[in-house]
């Protein structure tokens, strides 16, 4: 059931597209410059591009879930196997939370491409930035909220070299890792909401990088505490 779920959700945006496609016209808006003029004209059926990608995402994430599951047929450890299982599920979740995001910023795109050609307009009909701005704000409250659950593993989580030294100092990394993310996300959609485009942006990426930069030094930080280092 959790499997059908995943890819109703991801094939969702194809369908819905496939669709649309044959209502468009030939050329649309395909790409804008930093201040949300048009420069470039493109294909209606550039429109499949996102959804393939969407696809290819949930092939990635699969594969990844296919990993812990085999860790769980393949050991007898006990501690082992529900720590696979727990890593499974959090990938489970961040996969169908990522397949929501991008198709809800897929079918803004289009709506907005549609609008622009209806209304011969030559820039952006909704600021695409503000909307993909909000979209990872979101992503990465999600992600915040599922990763403490994860256990210790070099694919999903806080993975520093301190973070991996022991279960305690995994366990505080990334439980830490997760209210930064939602306090870094609910910032990033507050801002864009309040200033939008290009520059609501730039102070995404900044965010972004000032958290992952927090996340290291706290990593670091514990395991000096519990491990000496």
């Amino acid at each position: 059931m959790k499997n059908k779920l995943l890819w109703i959700i991801t094939l969702l945006p194809t369908i819905v597209t496939c669709a649309i496609i044959p209502f468009m016209d030939n050329k649309i808006p395909m790409h804008y410059d930093a201040v949300g003029n048009i420069d470039r004209w493109g294909s209606k059926y550039e429109n499949l591009i996102f959804p393939v990608i969407i696809i290819v995402m949930t092939l990635f994430w699969k594969f990844i879930m296919n990993y812990f599951r085999k860790k769980q047929a393949s050991n007898h450890d006990e501690k082992t196997i529900k720590e696979a299982q727990q890593n499974e599920n959090v990938i489970y979740y961040t996969a169908i939370g990522m397949a929501i995001l991008f198709s809800i910023m897929h079918y803004t795109m289009m709506y907005s491409s549609f609008i622009e050609t209806k209304n011969n307009m030559a820039n952006m009909a909704i600021d695409i930035n503000t909307v993909t701005n909000i979209v990872v704000g979101v992503l990465l409250i999600v992600i915040g909220n599922i990763m403490p659950k994860s256990r210790r593993n070099s694919i999903v989580g806080v993975r520093t070299v301190w973070s991996m030294k022991s279960d305690i100092t995994w366990a505080k990394s990334n439980r830490f890792g997760g209210i930064s993310l939602i306090i870094s996300g609910l910032f990033i959609i507050l801002e864009s909401a309040i200033i939008g485009g290009l520059k609501s942006t730039i102070i995404m990426l900044t965010i972004i990088i000032v958290d992952g930069i927090v996340l290291m030094i706290y990593s670091y930080q514990i395991s000096k505490k519990y491990c000496g280092k």
